[in-house]
């Protein structure tokens, strides 16, 4: 299977559709994605030739030290064929093309994506995250 990627951040629907594909139906609040995308520092997305979106990811951040990989995901029938390295790659490569020299890229990742971060050269450091979601 060929794919290509395109630097471009995922439309709203595009995001849902991805999110609730892989069962994140419920970790957003959908309302304010248009404006969190759009709040973005960059994005990819990868087709399936033929069309078909199979994957994407975003970066958020200061856009000029401090970014965070955000929402990388890929369709369940596309998953261990590349596709999130594609991203991952894509993104990380947006960012040094915004910050050359030094900056600082985290990121979350789910249980099942951990190998996959791993195998890029991803893991703890000296700091631990912490995180909440803050709800009305």
């Amino acid at each position: 299977m060929s794919y290509s990627v395109a630097r471009r951040m995922p439309t709203a629907e595009e995001h849902r559709r991805l999110s609730e594909a892989v069962g994140w139906a419920d970790a957003f609040w959908w309302q304010a994605m248009p404006a969190s995308l759009a709040g973005s520092v960059c994005g990819a997305v990868v087709h399936q030739d033929g069309g078909e979106l199979v994957g994407m990811g975003r970066v958020v951040g200061d856009g000029a030290f401090y970014f965070y990989i955000q929402d990388v995901v890929v369709a369940p029938d596309h998953q261990g064929r590349g596709v999130g390295r594609t991203i991952v790659d894509a993104l990380v490569d947006q960012v040094r093309e915004q910050a050359p020299g030094h900056f600082f890229v985290g990121l979350f990742a789910t249980p099942s994506a951990e190998a996959l971060y791993r195998k890029l050269g991803w893991g703890e450091q000296e700091m631990r995250g912490m995180w909440k979601v803050v709800r009305d």
